[in-house]
């Protein structure tokens, strides 16, 4: 067994999304002749925490564990001395919460605006930075105890790409870099100064200079940074993400019930500010057109909101009553178990300039699950991955659209057939191609590969 270094900011008992990308690599690689090695942080800031989740980490997976200080941790901190739960980790502010006023909150208010102002000004390139040290010394450790033959690093945050250029250095190597969102021209980047833009370019080119291959989660973020940086996209990989059907179990379900009513589920957190308010301006025409949709429809949202759209939330619940609800964060097995008694799933993208190259996490999720899929996104990567698999439909993010795409899916017989029948989008699959990338950069000599890297720079 060759062993891979897996720096990587994002693993149980850290939760979210983000978590599944590393996870399923994790868990697969040893069918293919490698053994993960990770390093990751001890005491995460991130505002996801789910203990039990470390029951996910494949039996026997060597882990290295990091102590790291953030600036969540002092967030929480203060949050406490104020008298309220602090989310923590992120830069963003929480909000005070509903109905909250007088001095209390407007110091609260303050502190939050300062806070998001401060910190990412600060800590470059992310929050996150004070891992650094800590995952090089446990990379070096691991090394030392059993030599590896290839560091692997997922961003965001940023960071870990960091540990993983100077451990590549150190044990010379080879670097894979994954990105599994962009970080230049990516929409949920919060807008700095033009001196930290510029430090965000000239990072990102270093990284893309020296990682023996950068892999993409879509074919669009892979197509633009080759335009970037077109002498060195011949090593610019497109890995794209996908469902397991162990998680999943997927099969054997039978088809779904019709008793009368449908029900539409969002999976998955809501961080943009247009998306929710869009959307349920599409849901209040499509009720207008057709009043029995109140008795026939039901939208189930689960997952986290930010503070606006908790407001937006709140504020039009009698509305829509008693068609829509939303159930906040659940764990991942409760979530799954939800998508798997819905009808369809839902994907909200706003049209915000470079949302076109998103794809949402849960849709995989509902393409493993045969579950349809109504997008509601610009034209671009997400509809494209549902024409390719001629399943589900895509709408344009328009309130008028959106009452469409819901007359059009009340109106849809349930599938006939899988989504994904060849299983393109299987994780086991899509790892096959992560290990056959590990081994074509470790087929190069120590020699050559320096060589190669002194040509690139």
């Amino acid at each position: 067994m060759r062993r891979v270094l897996m720096v990587t900011y994002h693993f149980p008992p850290v939760g979210g999304v983000g978590v599944e990308r590393s996870l399923k690599h994790i868990t697969y690689l040893p069918e293919h002749g490698w053994q993960p090695v990770v390093v990751a942080p001890r005491n995460s800031g991130y505002r996801i925490v789910i203990p039990e989740s470390v029951d996910r980490i494949p039996p026997g997976t060597e882990v290295h564990r990091v102590t790291t200080v953030e600036p969540a941790h002092v967030r929480r901190a203060v949050g406490r001395l104020l008298g309220r739960r602090s989310v923590g980790g992120s830069a963003q502010p929480a909000g005070p919460p509903s109905g909250a006023g007088g001095r209390a909150g407007g110091l609260r208010s303050a502190i939050n605006g300062a806070w998001a102002f401060a910190v990412p000004r600060i800590l470059f390139p992310d929050e996150q930075l004070l891992w650094v040290p800590g995952a090089i010394r446990a990379g070096l450790a691991a090394h030392e105890r059993d030599p590896v033959d290839v560091v692997y690093s997922s961003s965001p945050p940023v960071s870990g790409h960091l540990a993983a250029a100077v451990l590549s250095d150190l044990l010379d190597v080879p670097w894979v870099a994954d990105f599994r969102d962009p970080w230049m021209g990516n929409a949920f980047v919060p807008h700095l100064p033009p001196i930290h833009r510029w430090l965000q370019r000239e990072l990102e080119r270093s990284i893309v200079v020296r990682a023996d291959r950068v892999l993409f989660a879509t074919a669009t973020w892979r197509y633009r940074y080759a335009r970037r940086y077109p002498q060195h996209a011949d090593r610019f990989v497109h890995v794209p993400n996908g469902y397991d059907p162990a998680d999943l179990a997927v099969g054997g379900s039978g088809p779904r019930a019709d008793d009368g009513t449908r029900t539409l589920i969002y999976a998955g957190s809501i961080y943009g500010e247009r998306e929710l308010s869009v959307f349920l301006d599409g849901l209040a025409i499509a009720m207008r057109r057709d009043p029995g949709l109140r008795d026939r429809l039901r939208v189930r949202f689960v997952g986290m909101l930010n503070p606006r759209n908790r407001e937006i939330a709140e504020a039009r619940r009698s509305e829509f009553e008693p068609v829509l609800s939303f159930a906040g964060f659940r764990p991942r097995a409760e979530v799954i178990a939800m998508q798997r008694a819905a009808d369809a799933g839902l994907i909200l993208i706003a049209d915000d300039p470079g949302r076109d190259a998103d794809v949402n996490a849960k849709l995989y999720e509902y393409i493993g699950l045969d579950l349809p899929v109504l997008a509601v996104a610009p034209p671009g990567e997400t509809r494209a991955t549902l024409e390719e698999l001629g399943w589900g439909m895509g709408v344009d993010p328009s309130p008028e659209a959106i009452a469409d795409g819901l007359a059009a899916m009340m109106a849809m017989p349930p599938p006939d057939r899988r989504a994904d029948p060849e299983g393109r989008y299987d994780r086991r699959a899509l790892t096959s191609r992560l290990a056959a990338i590990l081994g074509d950069v470790t087929n190069l000599r120590p020699r050559e590969r320096q060589l190669w890297r002194r040509g690139r720079s």
